[in-house]
């Protein structure tokens, strides 16, 4: 299941205990996993400036075992794509609109208890992404990721917009986009898949695993 943290609801309880598992396995995967010994922390927590009261989460639980996850920032508010890596953008100006947010922290975790496809989980993710940015209205999400990243998008047939070259850093080579978003994003994201993926802490037990072809319609 798919939840929607926010500061709404993040001091509950369910919640807030499923974002300190978001940090510790963002740790996992990005220090000990990637070698970005730069958000190395003693607490084994990777956690930064941007997790702050301005961030929304995605977070995809197997009943209250995080599995997967992504991070959202304003761009109107400091971000990692303004205030760490403004060189990356070349082509234009960086993103700064109340409608488009930053995607950051994207993570599947590499164990745990849950059975599940990691796979689906990454999936269902980018899907939950696309629904909660056509829900709120936004134009757009900006992303600064790694060059593999892009053609993962583009073969799925989801547009993006490079906002400048393939740049090195220490741990390998990430470019800045911008991933505009529609219903047809949406439908490309979920693979043609109609069933609902995100719900909130108010949604009843019983309706929070999605039933296929159980369509939700969007309008522009």
């Amino acid at each position: 299941m798919l939840h929607l943290i926010d500061e709404t609801n993040r001091s509950d309880p369910l919640y807030a205990d499923m974002l300190e598992q978001s940090y510790l396995i963002r740790h996992d995967i990005y220090v000990n996993f990637r070698g970005w010994k730069g958000l190395d922390r003693p607490d084994g927590r990777e956690i930064d400036q941007f997790d702050n009261e301005d961030a929304r989460y995605l977070v995809w639980a197997d009943g209250s075992e995080v599995v997967g996850g992504a991070r959202f920032v304003p761009t109107t508010k400091p971000h990692l794509m303004s205030d760490v890596f403004p060189h990356l953008v070349t082509l234009g100006e960086i993103p700064r609109d109340p409608n488009i947010w930053e995607l950051t922290r994207i993570f599947t975790s590499r164990g745990g208890k849950s059975r599940v496809n990691r796979r689906q989980v990454t999936l269902d993710v980018f899907a939950g992404m696309f629904e909660m940015a056509v829900e709120l209205r936004l134009k757009a999400i900006s992303v600064v990721c790694d060059t593999f990243f892009l053609p993962r998008l583009l073969e799925r047939g989801i547009d993006a917009t490079p906002l400048g070259l393939p740049t090195p850093y220490p741990e390998g080579t990430c470019i800045a986009i911008v991933i505009p978003i529609s219903v047809d994003q949406l439908i490309a994201a979920r693979g043609n898949d109609c069933g609902r993926l995100l719900y909130n802490i108010n949604t009843p037990p019983s309706q929070r695993t999605p039933v296929p072809g159980d369509a939700v319609v969007y309008a522009n």
